[in-house]
């Protein structure tokens, strides 16, 4: 019984050691040194994974993805703009910067991926589903 247990504790923590999960960066400073350190490019993602529907599909079928998980960890510093629900407060930070970067990166819907430089030069805006992870994929990896 005893051994039992122990593989079944085992197989847990193998599990839970193989859970990757995205770094999601919420200040933009903080990403940018830090896609410039890494030499990596910055996505950010505009969001409200607590009342927008599409954001949910696309927190599930993309961003938990361990393909997107794998790919974003080598090649992505994720900075994160996520609306709350339960009512905007128009003087909040996230609100604010979630204003900023819809007007910076002239993008008005939600979800919102944007892919930019290291520096926060816009390469692109995703286009599509974004619940969609061969979307997704796919323009994240075009040049």
């Amino acid at each position: 019984m005893k051994t039992f247990i122990n593989t079944i504790l085992l197989l847990f923590l193998i599990q839970i050691g193989n859970a990757q999960e995205v770094e999601m960066i919420t200040e933009w400073k903080e990403a940018k040194e830090l896609a410039k350190k890494e030499n990596k490019r910055i996505l950010i993602i505009l969001t409200g994974s607590e009342w927008c529907a599409p954001c949910k599909k696309m927190d599930k079928k993309v961003i938990e993805n361990s393909e997107f998980e794998k790919y974003a960890e080598q090649n992505l510093i994720v900075f994160l703009i996520d609306l709350p629900g339960g009512g905007l407060v128009i003087n909040s930070k996230v609100y604010q910067d979630y204003e900023k970067f819809e007007n910076k990166y002239q993008t008005n819907a939600l979800p919102s991926l944007i892919l930019t430089e290291n520096n926060g030069t816009k390469i692109r805006t995703l286009k599509g589903k974004m619940f969609r992870f061969e979307n997704v994929m796919k323009q994240l990896k075009s040049e």
